[in-house]
């Protein structure tokens, strides 16, 4: 007796086929970027805006489906040469980002998060050895879009727009309504319907979430009004579309991919992604967080003996950097009698004491404490970590103006004070000891940190780095920040 043979529904046998390759990319990204994940899930936990890293994804899906059911018929035609070079020299990219670029800005990790830029090269260039370069450069806006996964444009643009959890809602409100405008783009009439429909609905969804759940996530803040806003608008053309006619989802046929199966291509990918899984994530060398005394009615600290105020200056900005709740208080303080060891024409010294108070330490590592300053032509010394008592550990280091000839000492530490609030200590003396030397004035600056980022990827981090320091201030600091700790009231 004959076995009769099995034959698989082509539309089966074309779905198996494309969520097989879907499957085998999104593992391959998953695993070579595997750390990055665990680490942007943690921040978001913790309340950083990199959470809607996590919400790109899906606007690419949408729309992406919305091009797929628009697309026409597609010829067989591949230069599979030129794909394996597209998406071999895309491979090689991703791994230089992953492997060069991050270690030369480990300081920054947290703000520029160069691996979730890796990550979505290794896709792109994944799905391009996997589908090959004419399909899937069919999905260029899709691509396009994910240039919103960037995290340090991202932050830029959320800081200028003000900081707060509004300012994060409404850019991905926007990059959701651009997903809609995608997936609804039959004609330049419905796109342009389709992204004002969206913009409109995600924004009354997103003030109506920050003043009626002010202490929601703002992972969720990012997530909700955006990804519901354009999965409505979807639907709502969707309907208007099949309007008369059969509302059943999904109903044309899947296409199978054109470009065949090879086992080399997947090996190719997964070794790629298995190199990049192994190094660990760069040390950014933080200011270690240690336990504080309780909080005080006032943001300051207490000066001790031997030190007088002499000004107080408050600052508005650190607001849209570290959230709405946040403080920066500068207090000018200056040694009451001279010592012949800190100046040996007994001079009185000056300290610029700068006291910036958050709700949570994982604020303070997106922005180590050199970016509070326009440093530009500056070079920052390495760190040097001292016990100043109480189990309080700090951090010195020293900056080199070439500009201005000037040699700024700076020490830092962080304490905890409450559950909702955490504070970094800044102590910064300058080597020009006459009363009227220039300090450097609390004020990021864009434009300046983007031209110290640019050296550090033309010339190396020796750009921006003293390689033969010398801490001049450093037992005036010391001494100063342990008589600081001494005198709150723990």
């Amino acid at each position: 007796m004959t076995t009769p043979m099995v034959t698989r529904h082509p539309a089966f046998d074309a779905s198996w086929r494309l969520g097989v390759r879907w499957i085998l990319i999104g593992a391959a990204t998953v695993l070579g970027f595997w750390k990055t994940w665990q680490d942007v899930w943690f921040s978001a936990a913790e309340g950083t805006a990199i959470g809607y890293v996590f919400v790109v994804p899906f606007l690419c899906i949408t729309a992406a489906i919305g091009i797929s059911l628009r697309r026409n018929n597609e010829l067989p035609i591949h230069d599979r040469q030129t794909d394996k070079i597209v998406g071999g020299i895309g491979l090689l990219v991703s791994l230089g980002i992953r492997m060069l670029l991050m270690p030369r800005y480990a300081e920054n990790y947290q703000l520029m998060h160069l691996d979730v830029v890796a990550a979505w090269v290794f896709l792109f260039s994944a799905a391009v050895l996997v589908f090959g370069l004419r399909s899937v450069s069919r999905f260029w806006p899709v691509w396009l879009l994910g240039i919103g996964l960037f995290p340090l444009p991202y932050r830029t643009l959320g800081v200028l727009l003000g900081g707060n959890r509004f300012a994060f809602g409404i850019i991905m409100v926007v990059l959701a309504s651009g997903a809609a405008a995608i997936a609804v783009n039959r004609s330049n009439r419905r796109a342009v319907a389709g992204f004002a429909a969206s913009v409109l609905l995600g924004t009354i969804a997103l003030y109506f979430t920050v003043q009626r759940f002010p202490t929601a996530p703002l992972f969720l803040v990012q997530l909700g009004p955006a990804l519901g806003s354009a999965i409505l608008v979807g639907i709502a053309f969707y309907v208007y579309t099949r309007r008369g006619g059969p509302m059943t989802p999904l109903d044309r046929p899947v296409r199978r991919p054109t470009t065949p199966t090879s086992g080399l291509t997947t090996v190719a990918v997964f070794a790629v992604a298995l190199v990049m899984f192994i190094p660990p994530l760069p040390d950014q060398n933080l200011t270690p967080v240690s336990p504080g005394p309780p909080p005080a009615a006032a943001a300051r600290i207490l000066v001790p003996g031997g030190w007088e105020q002499r000004a107080v200056t408050e600052y508005s900005w650190p607001r849209r950097y570290f959230g709405v709740t946040s403080k920066l208080t500068r207090q000018t303080i200056r040694t009451t009698e001279p010592n012949p060891a800190w100046d040996t024409q007994n001079r009185n010294r000056t300290v610029q004491v700068d006291v910036l108070s958050v709700r949570r330490p994982s604020t303070l590592e997106v922005y180590p404490s050199q970016t509070m300053y326009e440093l530009e032509n500056a070079r920052v010394s390495p760190k040097v970590a001292i016990d100043i008592g109480r189990g309080v550990v700090a951090e010195m280091y020293t900056i080199v103006d070439d500009d201005l000839l000037l040699t700024w000492s700076n020490l830092n530490f962080v304490w905890v004070r409450s559950p909702e609030l955490t504070q970094r200590i800044t102590l910064v003396s300058v080597d020009n000891h006459e009363p009227d030397a220039q300090f450097p004035e609390p004020a990021p600056s864009m434009a300046t940190n983007g031209a110290n980022t640019l050296a550090v990827l033309l010339r190396g981090q020796n750009a921006v780095s003293d390689t033969e320091p010398e801490y001049k201030d450093r037992d005036m600091l010391v001494t100063l920040a342990g008589e600081i700790v001494r005198e709150q009231q723990w």
